[in-house]
């Protein structure tokens, strides 16, 4: 009889264990592929030692016009940064560069070419930290004629990375066609021609399926894989939303009647999707944000929030940032970040973070934000468009909207062309990276690391 007790509790224990294994990959999933690429903003979780020392650092590349280039950085299993740079004013990518936690460049590989062939395109590159492998997709064009390549890089996280590709004519020229990984199916999803969605395995990158009657996702938007259910999300130039399974099968195509980007986020746990927008219809164009259920096949609004009060002047948002965990939208309306509860769309607290005097006087807009769950906090990232132009990281804490420190990223005199959302490694540290100047003289890109609030 204790013989039968001690089996029975250690399987208990045992399917305990699994049981909470399981959960976790499945937060380590909804972290790593829920934003839909390696363009991800939200916490990513390395499996292994990032070394990060904790110290600030900066890189600047100022042989490079990357004006270009699609920056589509992804991070891998060791918290190294993965992105494209070019030596040339014309071409949009050159090589792959790998640079660890500490700013050291782990190793340079230059992409697959054809002969004599210029490379007029990059997508973002894809991290996949299940299978620790690395995604991209590249164009290549002379005077008459184009190819495209689907190209997976293997052993990122040594010194002597591999990479194979694949020629192909059916994915898009158009350089900001976006690249997406489905772990749940192993599929690649993708524009190809005529902006059509389609998805390629990921082993064999035969292309399985594409529906050319449906626009895909807006070239300044993603593809959003759900990493429970495999279904694949996206808005289209025209506004519309998509769904589909994993076989290619429509489960729904709806107009979204909002005006404004395409960017949205999904809680795959509720099956809710969250986005700004403008209602163009009202002669204010006053900001929305809205919640749709997604689960069956169709688009059913759940809730709006505007702000009729505090801020009708300023229609900048960042796009939505979720907490599925607890069920709580962020995002950000200069000068206030804003939580409210997903199921609800009631407001949870609302902090200013920045006073409307600089708001006027640095003509500061809010860029995008980050979240780390485990830490409870929410950094937003702030960008000021006049001279001197300045970036700031404002840490929130994402229970309370208390403002927890402040920081200063960026001064220069240089134009800020451009500045690509901070990506949280674990509970360490921020990969942040602007461009500055102006074509055609050089666009140097400029990447900092610096320590997480512990």
């Amino acid at each position: 009889m204790q013989r039968f007790s001690f089996v029975l509790i250690f399987v208990l224990v045992l399917i305990t264990e699994v049981k909470a294994t399981v959960n976790d990959n499945n937060d380590e999933l909804s972290w790593t592929t829920a934003m839909g690429n390696a363009r991800n903003t939200r916490r990513l979780i390395p499996s292994l030692a990032t070394e990060f020392n904790g110290s600030t650092w900066t890189t600047i590349f100022n042989s490079s016009s990357q004006d270009t280039t699609v920056f589509g950085a992804g991070a891998g299993i060791n918290g190294d940064l993965y992105l494209f740079v070019t030596d040339s004013r014309y071409g949009s990518a050159d090589y792959m560069l790998c640079l660890t936690t500490n700013g050291d460049i782990r190793w340079k590989m230059y992409l697959e070419s054809p002969p004599r062939m210029m490379n007029t395109a990059v997508s973002n590159i894809v991290s996949d930290q299940k299978n620790n492998l690395l995604y991209y997709t590249s164009t290549w064009a002379d005077t008459g004629s184009f190819v495209s390549k689907i190209c997976r890089v293997f052993y990122p996280q040594t010194h002597h990375p591999a990479q194979e590709c694949v020629n192909t004519y059916k994915i898009s020229s158009n350089f900001l066609a976006p690249l997406a990984l489905s772990t749940k199916a192993d599929l690649l999803i993708t524009s190809v021609i005529e902006n059509a969605p389609a998805a390629f395995n990921t082993t064999t990158f035969e292309m399985l399926w594409s529906d050319s009657e449906t626009m895909g996702s807006d070239p300044s938007a993603d593809y959003k894989a759900d990493p429970f259910t495999g279904d694949i999300y996206w808005i289209g130039g025209d506004d519309v939303m998509g769904k589909m399974d994993s076989n290619g099968t429509r489960l729904f195509i709806n107009d979204t009647n909002s005006g404004g980007n395409r960017d949205f986020a999904l809680d795959s746990r509720r099956q809710i999707v969250v986005r700004a927008w403008q209602n163009m219809s009202d002669h204010d164009w006053p900001l929305i944000v809205s919640a749709w259920n997604v689960e069956n096949t169709g688009l059913h609004e759940r809730w709006q929030w505007k702000d009729d009060n505090n801020n009708t002047m300023n229609t900048d948002c960042t796009p939505p940032m979720l907490d599925a965990q607890n069920g709580i939208t962020y995002f950000v309306n200069l000068p206030y970040a804003i939580a409210l509860d997903t199921n609800t769309g009631n407001r949870r607290w609302q902090t200013e973070v920045v006073t409307k005097s600089d708001m006027d006087n640095l003509d500061l807009a809010a860029e995008c934000t980050a979240f780390n769950e485990q830490s409870r906090v929410l950094y937003v990232f702030v960008k000021s468009t006049k001279a001197p132009f300045k970036l700031m990281l404002i840490a929130v804490h994402a229970d309370t909207g208390k403002i927890l420190r402040q920081m200063d990223v960026a001064r220069t005199d240089s134009k800020i062309v451009k500045s690509f959302c901070p990506m949280l490694i674990g509970n360490e540290m921020i990969y942040i990276s602007w461009l500055t100047g102006a074509y055609p003289d050089l666009v140097p890109l400029t990447i900092t690391g610096v320590p997480q609030l512990s």
